[in-house]
C-alpha cells in the first residue's frame, strides 16, 4: 500500500470522482464542501466533507448505493450511514486504509416527503350486498353433469 500522504489523497480523488459521476449523471445540485483532514479514534486518517444543496440528502443516498465506488484493499469498508451526531447524517467508509465522511446536515427538506394518495372512492346509491354488484364482472356459473 502507498505511503500514508498520497492514500489519503487517493482517498480523497476517488470520493470526488464518484461524487461527480453520480451527480452529473442525476443532475443533482448538491456539492461537496471543503475537505478536512484529521484523525479518527481508531487513529488512522480521516477525511471529512459537508455536502450542500437542496438535494444534499438524496445525493448522499445515491452515493451510498453507487456501484463505482471500489474498494479492494484490505481492511477497506462499505459506506454506512451514521446518525451519532446529532442534527446530522453521514456516509462513512473506510478507503485504503482512510476513514472518509460524507455528511449534511439534518432538515426538514432533507427527509423524504410522503407521496400525496388518491382519496378512495365511494359509491353512492350501489347495493353491496353481492359480491357481483361490487364487482366489474358476473360470477361464473359451472354446470353440473348428472
Amino acid at each position: 500500500m502507498p505511503d500514508t500522504s498520497s492514500t489519503v489523497i487517493q482517498a480523497r480523488m476517488q470520493a470526488e470522482h464518484v461524487w461527480n459521476t453520480v451527480t452529473s449523471i442525476r443532475k443533482l445540485s448538491a456539492r461537496l464542501g471543503a475537505w478536512t483532514t484529521g484523525r479518527s479514534p481508531d487513529g488512522r486518517h480521516r477525511l471529512t466533507a459537508q455536502v450542500t444543496g437542496p438535494d444534499a440528502a438524496r445525493a448522499v443516498t445515491l452515493f451510498a448505493s453507487a456501484d463505482e465506488l471500489v474498494l479492494k484493499y484490505p481492511g477497506d469498508l462499505l459506506p454506512q450511514f451514521d446518525v451519532a451526531v446529532p442534527g446530522r447524517t453521514g456516509l462513512v467508509w473506510r478507503s485504503l486504509g482512510v476513514w472518509v465522511e460524507l455528511w449534511h446536515p439534518d432538515t426538514p427538506t432533507s427527509l423524504p416527503t410522503p407521496r400525496p394518495t388518491a382519496p378512495a372512492r365511494t359509491v353512492v346509491g350501489e347495493k353491496l350486498g353481492r359480491a357481483s354488484a361490487r364487482l366489474p364482472f358476473g360470477r361464473r356459473r359451472t354446470t353440473r353433469t348428472p
